[in-house]
């Protein structure tokens, strides 16, 4: 399958006319839960395995097959046990895979 272009900002409408939130494709970030005492959940991957070697995303390697998205602030959207492609919708994802 050929894959799509990637858009360049990506305007998000949020009513009114105002489009203040930019859509931009391609991070590249690491995300983990590695720090319980300062707050964060702990990866229920992990948890259900008793471990700690899951990321949901390690920078220009890989993303986690039960990673969702980043909702604000930052909360991760995690689909375990789930595969997240079984669980989202075509327009959850921004591109071809």
């Amino acid at each position: 399958m050929a894959r799509k272009a990637a858009p360049e900002n990506v305007m998000i409408d949020h009513g009114e006319g105002k489009n203040r939130i930019r859509k931009i494709i391609g991070s590249n970030m690491d995300i983990d839960f590695s720090n319980e005492a300062f707050g964060n959940s702990q990866c229920p991957w992990n948890a259900a395995e008793g471990t700690n070697i899951h990321k949901c995303a390690v920078k220009n390697t890989s993303i986690c097959k039960y990673f969702c998205g980043v909702q604000y602030l930052d909360s991760v959207l995690c689909s375990y046990p789930a595969e997240n492609l079984t669980v989202l919708k075509p327009d959850e994802i921004d591109r071809d895979l």
